[in-house]
């Protein structure tokens, strides 16, 4: 049973603390719903019996009014059971939920090489999701509904132990079935969710995608291929389905074959004078109810795998901790600050070196500008300066500190990082900029606009700083949002600037537009600046020129671009 279901599960007890007025609540109203469906047949046995027997009217009255009222009184716990427990779900799901954004988001780059979008929506979402039904309703039902096994096997006990001889081996055979099959779909579940959750990252590429597909010819591949991954989840999903469906199939023929016994066995005993009719009809509804539970569990441990199963997926994402970039306790001293490479060294895969050796230093206010091929290193260098990675050897130190060691909160709060690709969320303007910190004054958001060269476009907008960008809301060209990058970096107005090919996707006219922006940026600002067409370095101080990984010329830019023999020359030259 290490695998069962339910030992899956038991790792969500620990979302359950702080829960405890609503776990007390529950452990009350179930038992109490058990207890009323139990008292229903007794009171029907004692209202025919009396009928039969012509007791008085008032009597048979009583009888019928206590009916009534444990009918009224098992509605109303069913409603509350039902409500406690679906707030008690989402409340613990939603801080898992928390959890694995959390988690996510605290990840370094090659986790989201592992894991694309898709399947990380799936997972967060789609498998939280069916975890919220499970504790909602699940594992409520299938415990209030073992209990229940158990109390209707003890009333007919108490009515007549010749008829719950008859049942009590089919409940016990069942539920020692059901211990024996438990786990055995899992793997095919598993195989499904996979499978589901592939096709989904599948979908958000190619939707992500949607032109470069149309305008290259590749519609019809895309149709073909997901056709082929349809089929591949519609297989998995039946194999899974077939191997659940036995469970209840089985337990309704034995359950059919033990009403029947029971029905004869009532008749022979009432023949005998042994049995009264209430009595039957009490031991013939006692056996009605006793199939709704053995059915319900067949049918909810099915449903209990599936859960089980996206547990197992959850806890394999939140184990993902070796890839971490750890940080640190250190902070970063006021004012100016330099950086510096020493004989660094990094590999993103074993054997496979990105960077070999590297050094170089920048005083504070110092800006150096790096070009070489495509996969020579160059954005290596800026992510580790940004302590999105940490070096293999060597060390990288941003104002007398080493990387590794601080803070990143402080890190980031010093240093900021422009990308070619600028992610607009559909948010208004001044959540884009401020990343939604409602303490940044508006006065100082338009001050950055304005320095970022975005005065003019922001005053145009029909809701100003309240206007929403981002998809399905107002678009941006390639250039405002690079300059809207820059004004990000204006707001937080931080001591050193790295910057990764950020007008990689420009025109060269829009690029022109750009650069008075990107002059007044990195004015005063220790910078390093990463391009591959060197003619738009017009901004730096020195010039590293990196080859498969290595420094191949380091030196002044003006120097450098002087000299007909250094290749930073032959870069200027040949565009």
């Amino acid at each position: 049973m290490a695998g069962s279901p339910l030992r899956q599960l038991s790792v969500l007890f620990r979302y359950l603390r702080g829960e405890r007025p609503s776990v007390l609540l529950l452990s009350v109203l179930v038992p109490l719903g058990i207890g009323l469906q139990l008292v229903a047949p007794q009171m029907m046995r004692r209202f025919i019996d009396h009928t039969l027997s012509r007791s008085p009217s008032d009597l048979l009255l009583a009888v019928a009014v206590w009916y009534l009222a444990a009918a009224l009184g098992l509605l109303v716990v069913t409603i509350g059971c039902d409500a406690v427990a679906a707030r008690l779900a989402w409340r613990t799901t939603n801080r898992l939920r928390a959890d694995l954004v959390a988690h996510c988001l605290r990840r370094p780059s090659r986790f989201y090489q592992r894991h694309p979008p898709g399947e990380l929506v799936d997972r967060v979402d789609g498998d939280v999701t069916r975890l919220a039904a499970v504790m909602s309703a699940l594992v409520l039902e299938v415990l209030a509904q073992m209990l229940l096994v158990v109390g209707i096997i003890g009333a007919l006990f108490q009515l007549d132990w010749r008829l719950a001889l008859v049942f009590a081996p089919f409940a016990a055979g069942t539920l020692l079935l059901l211990r024996r099959l438990v786990g055995r779909a899992m793997p095919f579940v598993a195989a499904r969710q996979a499978s589901s959750a592939d096709l989904l990252g599948f979908l958000e590429e190619r939707l992500a995608g949607v032109e470069d597909l149309r305008t290259n010819g590749a519609f019809g591949h895309t149709m073909r291929t997901l056709d082929s991954r349809q089929a591949d989840l519609y297989g998995r999903a039946r194999r899974a389905a077939r191997v659940s469906a036995r469970w209840p199939a089985t337990v309704q023929g034995l359950s059919t074959a033990s009403v029947v016994l029971a029905l004869a066995v009532s008749v022979w005993l009432h023949d005998r004078g042994q049995l009264s009719i209430g009595t039957a009809f009490a031991c013939l509804s006692y056996a009605m109810l006793l199939r709704r539970p053995l059915l319900a569990l067949t049918t909810r441990f099915h449903d209990l795998e599936e859960a089980a199963v996206s547990v197992r997926r959850l806890k394999e994402l939140l184990d993902q901790d070796d890839d971490v970039v750890r940080t640190g306790t250190l902070r970063l001293p006021a004012g100016p600050l330099g950086t510096r490479l020493d004989h660094v060294s990094f590999s993103y895969e074993p054997g496979e070196p990105v960077l070999r050796d590297v050094s170089f230093r920048l005083r504070p206010g110092e800006r150096l500008g790096i070009v070489g091929r495509t996969g020579s290193g160059k954005s290596t260098v800026v992510r580790l300066l940004f302590g999105l990675h940490h070096a293999t050897s060597g060390s990288v130190t941003v104002g007398g500190q080493d990387v590794a060691g601080l803070d990143t909160k402080a890190l980031r709060g010093r240093v900021a990082l422009v990308t070619q690709e600028v992610q607009v969320f559909h948010a208004t303007l001044r959540d884009n900029l401020t990343f939604f910190d409602r303490l940044v004054d508006d006065d100082r958001v338009r001050g950055a606009l304005d320095e970022a060269g975005l005065g003019d476009w922001w005053r145009e907008l029909p809701d100003g700083l309240d206007t929403v960008l981002g998809g399905g809301a107002r678009g941006m060209s390639a250039g405002e949002e690079q300059l809207l990058a820059l004004a990000r970096v204006f707001l937080r107005d931080p001591a050193v600037v790295l910057m990764d090919e950020p007008t990689a996707r420009l025109d060269p006219h829009t690029e022109r537009q750009l650069m008075p922006a990107m002059d007044r940026l990195l004015a005063g600002r220790t910078a390093v600046v990463v391009q591959h067409r060197p003619h738009t370095l017009r901004n730096v101080d020195r010039i590293l020129v990196l080859d498969a990984g290595t420094v191949v010329e380091h030196g002044e830019q003006t120097v450098l671009a002087a000299d007909p023999t250094s290749r930073f020359h032959e870069l200027l030259r040949v565009g």
